[in-house]
């Protein structure tokens, strides 16, 4: 387990809710529709291949974010329980400086480029 200072764990702590809460708003935004009626009914040409584009540029992004809300959840989970800053690979401490710029890192530096 990585020791963390207050003011660290407070640190990482509140970077971490601060990107739940802008993720959970871009998840929302997503939800929202792309494209009006009139834009879908349109006979320009191209058009329905550049909504099937938009399409699949949305549900890659909202799948993303889905994968990125989850391990920010993760980590604060880990953070509460004492168990964050463990090298999911190798079982070492992730160092706190990589902690603080990727909160949500799982993996040491060593393991993460191999």
């Amino acid at each position: 387990m990585l020791k963390l200072t207050r003011v660290n764990f407070n640190l990482i702590k509140n970077k971490l809710l601060r990107q739940q809460k802008k993720v959970e708003e871009d998840l929302k935004s997503l939800k929202d529709p792309v494209m009006t009626d009139g834009l879908a009914e349109s006979s320009e040409p191209g058009t329905e291949s550049w909504m099937a584009d938009v399409h699949n540029q949305a549900v890659a992004l909202k799948s993303t974010l889905q994968d990125l809300l989850e391990k920010i959840k993760k980590s604060l989970i880990y953070l509460k329980s004492g168990k964050y800053g463990k090298c999911e690979r190798c079982g070492k401490a992730i160092e706190a400086q990589r902690l603080e710029a990727v909160p949500i890192a799982t993996l040491c530096l060593s393991c993460s480029k191999k």
